[in-house]
């Protein structure tokens, strides 16, 4: 016997080696393809491998994951080379969401004696693409629509979120590119680069040359437990958007509209529903992005107090939760076939009559009406009217109204102005 052969250490092996083989054998994998790993990204692989090779029994606990690493030389590290010239402020991550913007919820708080019915639950969809980075920026939203023209945006001269149409109001390949190449283009501008991590769907999966994007994907069947988009940043925006919109059909039936509250959540417009969405989108706040991305394991600093969103007090608990989770399994995005891709290249082009242009004009003759501007003076009047009224109930912070009408007369004024010149000007 050799010297140092009673110094060596015996490797002891784990309870469950096949289950590790694989796991260690996935890792090298999804490392080989520059994917970041996290601890509850590896520990549910690890139960999943488990049950695919018939190991009932083994259980993923926190004394079994660290001996492994241990048995298995993993450590965390920073990622280096291109990966370490990210900062959190430039590593971003973007993921849809699929809204029924007209659906309330399926119960309510009410008397047992009441025995009113609850309408058909609307499917009427839109798709809303969120953007965040690690250190809680936010990128303005992205929604596509089924019709390219809706009636409500006459006269609408800026929309506060980009906006899209195709006939099944999905993320197609062709928009996200169009999207990610505006994106490059603006950031080149700022002098920018950023990472940004998307899960590997169809409408994402592009071959493109971006000079100030690098386009990393999420591995397959982890974005659950990996997105932070997926860890709570998009179900707080929903929230929000669920919240404000049960306020508004209730505004309305406390004023004195008649209708049930089904027919007048039929009445809000996608217009009003964009208006919404980005009020929800600005009230998700850049520590509960921060928080998300660290629940996946890809960030490390301490968490942060968050704000939770509460249910309107018509609303149960349980209730709410149902109401913003119901669209979450909507598809949003493109399984990309010959007929998808003619069928858009036809509407692009305005090639034939497509189903998707019938099904659009439907929506815009039946389902949208067309907004009525106010004039320049009635919108200066209802400013003075809120000044006032907001003071009589007790409002505080005056330089916001200040601030606020400056900028709306700023608005007018120049609108006037310009408005003037096109007489002139041919």
């Amino acid at each position: 016997m050799k010297a140092n052969d009673g110094d060596r250490k015996r490797r002891r092996p784990g309870k469950a080696p096949a289950v590790e083989a694989a796991l260690v054998k996935w890792i090298d994998y999804a490392r080989s393809r520059n994917a970041p790993l996290s601890g509850p990204l590896v520990r549910e692989k690890a139960e999943s491998l488990a049950t695919s090779l018939g190991e009932e029994s083994f259980k993923v606990s926190s004394g079994w994951f660290e001996r492994f690493k241990k048995r298995e030389n993993i450590v965390f590290k920073k990622l280096h080379g291109e990966a370490a010239e990210y900062s959190e402020e430039s590593i971003w991550n973007a993921d849809e969401t699929g809204i029924y913007f007209r659906a309330l919820p399926d119960g309510t708080l009410t008397f047992k004696s009441d025995n009113k019915r609850g309408g058909k639950k609307s499917k009427e969809r839109i798709t809303a693409m969120f953007a965040c980075s690690a250190a809680g920026e936010k990128k303005e939203l992205f929604v596509i629509g089924k019709s390219q023209s809706p009636r409500c945006f006459k006269h609408v001269r800026t929309l506060p979120v980009r906006y899209a149409a195709n006939a099944n109001a999905w993320m197609t390949g062709a928009l996200f590119m169009e999207w990610l190449k505006d994106w490059d283009r603006k950031l080149g501008q700022e002098r920018k680069s950023i990472l940004l991590l998307v899960d590997n769907c169809s409408a994402h999966n592009l071959k493109t040359t971006l000079r100030n994007i690098r386009l990393e994907f999420l591995p397959k069947n982890t974005t659950s437990i990996l997105q932070p988009c997926d860890q709570g940043i998009i179900r707080t925006a929903k929230a929000y958007f669920r919240k404000e919109m049960a306020r508004s059909v209730l505004r309305q039936i406390d004023e004195g509209n008649r209708a049930a509250a089904a027919d007048i959540a039929k009445k809000i417009s996608l217009l009003d529903t964009i208006l919404m969405l980005r009020d929800a989108w600005a009230d998700v706040e850049a520590s509960t992005i921060r928080n998300c991305w660290r629940k996946g394991g890809l960030v490390m600093s301490p968490e942060e107090e968050p704000t939770p969103v509460d249910p309107p007090a018509e609303i149960s608990t349980d209730e709410f939760e149902q109401w913003i989770e119901s669209d979450d399994s909507t598809p949003v995005s493109e399984i990309v076939t010959d007929e998808d891709i003619i069928s858009e290249v036809q509407e692009r082009f305005g090639a034939g009559t497509s189903g998707a242009r019938s099904e659009e004009k439907e929506e815009d003759e039946d389902e949208e009406e067309e907004t009525v501007v106010p004039s320049r003076a009635e919108m200066r009047n209802a400013v003075c009217i809120l000044k006032t009224g907001l003071l009589h109930v007790g409002l505080k912070n005056v330089d916001i109204l200040h601030r606020f009408e400056k900028e709306v007369n700023s608005v007018l004024d120049n609108t006037l102005i310009q408005g003037t010149m096109d007489k002139y000007v041919k």
